[in-house]
């Protein structure tokens, strides 16, 4: 019922990401596609079908590919969060942190194969 559930709540924000400028939809689809595969497998197969996320679903799960417009999406929004954190005055400490980890996420994430 969890995974279901964790499923469930990730398809709708994975819809909303189509949508709303700033939410990604991809991973929250990933996450329903897993929670899913574990609680729901029909769930799992109508997500893959869908024809906004399958194609990139599958490109993941087969290749680890991800698609270049995702990328260049992906690490602008993470570049224009952090230049609003830089401006906002966040202190010295927290954008070090959230640098760190933005670096090593828009890193791991160019080095994929592009779909």
């Amino acid at each position: 019922m969890a995974y279901r559930t964790l499923g469930f709540v990730s398809l709708g924000l994975a819809i909303a990401g189509v949508v709303l400028p700033g939410l990604p939809a991809t991973p929250f689809a990933l996450l329903s596609v897993w929670a899913f595969g574990r609680g729901s497998p029909e769930w799992a197969a109508r997500v893959e079908r869908d024809p906004r996320f399958g194609p990139t679903l599958r490109n993941w799960r087969e290749r680890r590919a991800v698609p270049v417009k995702a990328k260049c999406l992906a690490v602008g929004s993470m570049a224009l969060s952090y230049a609003l954190l830089f401006v906002s005055g966040a202190p010295a400490l927290a954008l070090w942190t959230i640098g760190l980890i933005l670096v090593c996420v828009a890193s791991y994430l160019v080095t994929r194969p592009s779909a």
